[in-house]
């Protein structure tokens, strides 16, 4: 018995030692087959064509953006010996690609889409972590079945193996990644983005839109996620990894949705301010310049903003009343208080003025949610 005991235990150190070996050999494999600095020439390479066929964008403004975010977002990865550069092309569609060695492109139409620093942070964090992870040459390696030392050796020639530089190309222009590596970029891309302190939300918000014009325009090239594999699926995981991290699912935090706008006309000795939801006119109160209600809508437009969710149900919006008091409220928190005497300008009652303004909000959320084909409720009830 005490043999066999000692046997196992030989066995299991033996089966110990040999694990260590393995995993040394392997780490050792893949530190031989990633060469930075060959990277980088190949970058730069790769970059000259693309710019001298693709216009480069100079807007100050959006260069500073994408520089900015970017830089933040690869001083938090873990290659610190990578530099990256961030450049903006004139091309169509909104797309985002990177090449080896750090360089990431964004094209001009694609600040049409984004609606936050933080979608594009989203953006800017995935294709980086396609760098960090050298997802471009170990796709090409997959298509071709030729080593990544290999692969950069044939693209530094003077003249590239044009089948193998046909294949990166369509990799890196095309986002043609495997399920495994588009995975793999979207949930670094969160890691980075969490410390970075960007709100990882704008990249699940991002998705989300796309999927939406995929579902309502499916003729409009995509350019960014149009060949990514089931985006749907992306959407789950990214949202699931969310939820794990124990971060609010805040759409309205990275995104124009439901925004809240205010507007005066002044005429003769009246002002009239409307409060709007997505240029839904939700209240509308005229009263003598220089009235207080002036000051009451601003504070309105603020507790609106402050609690409208776009999860929110028609029971969750109630108006109470008091007396010639009427108020308005979402979730049990205050949005407005009118009395009689402050809407006696427009000939109606407070309470009239109130459940209008409840309608109008209702209606809002309707409009915006025949536009939104995800079921948020799930977000709260994890």
């Amino acid at each position: 018995m005490r043999k066999n005991k000692k046997l196992i235990n030989k066995l299991i150190s033996v089966a110990v030692l040999l694990l260590i070996v393995f995993l040394l050999v392997s780490f050792n494999s893949f530190c031989a087959e990633r060469d930075l600095d060959k990277e980088q020439k190949l970058g730069k390479k790769l970059s000259e064509d693309i710019e001298k066929k693709y216009e480069v964008v100079e807007d100050l403004n959006q260069n500073s953006l994408i520089t900015e975010i970017g830089n933040k977002l690869a001083k938090a990865s873990e290659i610190k010996e990578m530099e990256f550069h961030f450049r903006i092309l004139k091309e169509d569609g909104p797309n985002a690609f990177s090449i080896p060695g750090g360089y990431i492109y964004v094209t001009y139409d694609l600040f049409d889409y984004i609606q936050s620093d933080d979608e594009l942070a989203g953006i800017l964090a995935h294709e980086i972590a396609h760098v960090i992870h050298n997802h471009a040459l170990k796709q090409t390696r997959d298509n071709t079945k030729f080593t990544l030392l290999t692969i950069l050796g044939v693209l530094l020639t003077g003249e590239p193996d044009v089948a193998i530089l046909g294949k990166l190309t369509t990799v890196t222009f095309l986002n043609q990644y495997s399920r495994e590596y588009e995975e793999e970029a979207d949930l670094t891309a969160l890691d980075l983005l969490i410390k970075t302190r960007y709100n990882p939300v704008g990249f699940l918000t991002f998705l989300e839109r796309l999927y939406t014009r995929e579902m309502f325009k499916p003729e409009l090239h995509l350019g960014i996620f149009q060949t990514h594999p089931e985006t749907e699926n992306r959407i789950n995981y990214v949202k699931d990894k969310l939820k794990e991290r124990g971060i609010d699912i805040d759409r309205r935090a990275t995104t124009d949705y439901l925004k809240v706008n205010t507007k005066y006309i002044f005429e003769e000795s009246l002002c009239t301010g409307t409060i709007s939801i997505d240029n839904i006119p939700i209240l509308n109160l005229s009263f003598p310049i220089g009235h207080e209600l002036y000051l009451k809508i601003i504070e309105t437009a603020q507790n609106l903003d402050k609690f409208i969710s776009i999860n929110l149900v028609p029971y969750e919006i109630n108006v109470s009343e008091e007396g010639t008091t009427s108020t308005l409220l979402i979730r049990n928190n205050k949005i407005i208080s009118l009395d009689n005497s402050e809407t006696a300008f427009i000939d109606k009652s407070s309470r009239e003025v109130l459940t209008e303004t409840q309608n109008k909000i209702r209606q809002a959320l309707w409009e915006f949610k025949l536009h939104f084909p995800f079921d948020v409720k799930e977000d709260l009830e994890d």
